[in-house]
């Protein structure tokens, strides 16, 4: 495995990682990821962006789905905010991306992160109008907020 040798090797095995995934270059990806053991998985970007948000961001869904899943075992962090405090949570939200919403609850992201402006990731369902991934968010948030209330 290489070694990575410092910042620079972070930053362009980021943009690398990143290009493979504009590209739906999965392979190229993961060696990436191996040849860095991992590091870059929740490395920024100049807008503080992490993989997991740009995978998120990508048009195509079965592309998507892939780099979300990809990046998940690798072991991103699904509550890792950006610069204004957003998480992949909140983009799927706002996008109406159902099936990356459904993905990043299952692995523990939390609905209730506030970003800079107050916002959860409900708030930019709703305002997009949404309606399945607000269904969701609040079916799955349910039992949570059953159990804060009861002890």
């Amino acid at each position: 495995m290489l070694k990575s040798q410092g910042k620079s090797d972070g930053q362009t095995g980021t943009k690398i990682l990143l290009e493979a995934m504009a590209k739906d270059k999965v392979h190229l990806a993961r060696f990436v990821l191996d040849a860095l053991d991992g590091e870059i998985v929740d490395s920024k970007t100049e807008d503080a962006q992490t993989p997991l948000i740009s995978s998120i961001l990508l048009p195509d869904s079965q592309t998507r789905c892939k780099f979300v899943e990809l990046l998940l075992r690798r072991g991103a962090n699904v509550n890792c905010q950006d610069g204004n405090g957003r998480t992949a949570l909140s983009y799927a939200c706002e996008k109406g991306y159902l099936d990356a919403v459904k993905n990043l609850v299952r692995n523990n992201a939390d609905p209730e992160i506030v970003d800079a402006w107050g916002n959860t990731a409900l708030m930019y369902a709703a305002v997009a109008g949404h309606s399945p991934v607000i269904e969701f968010l609040v079916r799955s948030n349910e039992p949570k907020r059953f159990l804060s209330t009861t002890e």
